[in-house]
């Protein structure tokens, strides 16, 4: 009973602050002469499709419907990830969508578009309305790249990617600091294992770079780094591990510079001599090559190529995914970065490549395992289906990240 008068009694008094608010603000509006806004005639926005409306439907046979509230555009595309990972599509066919899917406007000003089937992962889409790309409005997800975001969608039944019910989960944090090999403050996302804040154990660490056009987001969002890892940790798949997704491209916009090979700028500067001893400095890492790997897509896959035969005393276990040296530059990396690597370069437990049937990068990577071998470096090469996509790439993390830091595991 006591209890109840405590409670009322705070309502009391509530009721006459607010009482008191409303005298205030009447007297305020008397001293300027202004007149109170009526409330009584203010309305709430008259309901609309957008409302309720579900932007992505992923429907039992893999296909997929989008959905955008857009009642006064005359054109409206979607560009989706998902088509190149339709089973057994064809170029020929995958190349029909670089354009963008039209969409169907219907009664009520929402415009609809299917595809698929799309094979079981996680994709990014913008829509385009009349010119102009946007994320879809009613999807929170989004994954960042260099210069914009991307919304995300996810069709169901790659457990490998999913982030599982009953399972530990490691965490991804946002990680700023001051980098003096490009200049000013530099971003990285930083995956720790299960258990890490409340463990002591010291652990290896994998650095994985993204793409050109991509940012140190991609991994984690897009990517699914993050569930891969926590998947083949918890089966006993992949050592606990530190993974580091630093951000590979040195300024906001994504270009060649001239007179400079892809993959040899400052990025390599800033990854080996700030970020790595950064890491060392302020994780709980075994600071040496045994238990320190690289790994990259495309750009990425450029620059941990040229850093690991560089470097090759930092670095023990190498991964390039859909990359490779491009032809006008193969002879000249043969006779630098693959010349000081015979005169000074350490065995590496694992050097990994992959690329798809249909990748850009195929012949690429085919011409840079030709030069590998010939330098005599064991290179295991895969290849795998389909195109320069992330459906491949996640794929490769979860090969390569099993591969990674026990004897067991090594050639």
């Amino acid at each position: 009973m006591r209890m109840g008068k405590q409670v009322a009694g705070k309502f009391s008094a509530l009721a006459g602050l607010c009482v008191s608010l409303s005298v205030f603000g009447q007297g305020a509006f008397a001293q300027t002469g202004q007149r109170p806004p009526d409330l009584s005639a203010m309305q709430m926005p008259a309901p609309t499709p957008n409302d309720t409306l579900k932007s992505v439907e992923v429907t039992p046979d893999h296909h997929v419907r989008f959905r955008l509230w857009a009642p006064s555009a005359t054109d409206v595309k979607l560009h989706a990830e998902g088509p190149e990972a339709t089973p057994n599509i064809t170029p020929q066919e995958a190349n029909k969508y670089q354009a963008g899917v039209a969409m169907t406007k219907g009664d009520q000003g929402v415009w609809e578009a299917v595809i698929g089937p799309i094979a079981p992962g996680t994709y990014r889409y913008t829509f385009t309305v009349d010119g102009v790309s946007t994320t879809d409005p009613r999807n929170p997800l989004t994954s960042q790249s260099l210069t914009h975001s991307s919304s995300l969608y996810e069709v169901p039944g790659a457990e490998f990617l999913e982030y599982k019910a009953g399972i530990p989960h490691g965490a991804i944090a946002t990680v700023y600091y001051d980098s003096s090999a490009t200049g000013g403050q530099r971003r990285m996302h930083v995956y720790t294992p299960p258990g890490y804040e409340n463990g002591t154990a010291r652990l290896p660490v994998l650095y994985l770079l993204h793409g050109g056009g991509d940012s140190d987001d991609s991994w984690g969002t897009v990517g699914r780094a993050g569930a891969i890892l926590d998947n083949l940790i918890a089966a006993g798949k992949a050592a606990p591990m530190i993974v580091v997704m630093p951000a590979g491209h040195i300024s906001t916009e994504f270009h060649l510079t001239p007179g400079v090979r892809m993959g040899h700028d400052a990025f390599n500067d800033d990854l080996r001599k700030v970020v790595l001893p950064f890491i060392d400095a302020h994780y709980r890492t075994i600071a040496d090559r045994d238990h320190r790997a690289i790994a990259g897509l495309s750009m990425g896959g450029l620059q941990a190529l040229n850093i690991a035969l560089d470097d090759s005393a930092d670095f023990a276990w190498v991964g390039i995914f859909s990359s490779g040296w491009f032809p006008n530059t193969q002879k000249e990396e043969e006779d630098t970065d693959v010349a000081q690597y015979r005169v000074s370069g350490k065995p590496f437990h694992l050097f990994w490549m992959d690329a798809g049937q249909y990748d850009i990068a195929l012949q690429n990577s085919d011409a840079t395992v030709a030069i590998l071998k010939k330098a005599g470096i064991n290179v295991e090469q895969h290849q795998s289906a389909g195109f320069h996509a992330w459906n491949n790439w996640r794929d490769y993390l979860n090969l390569f990240a099993s591969r990674l830091f026990t004897k067991s595991r090594t050639q």
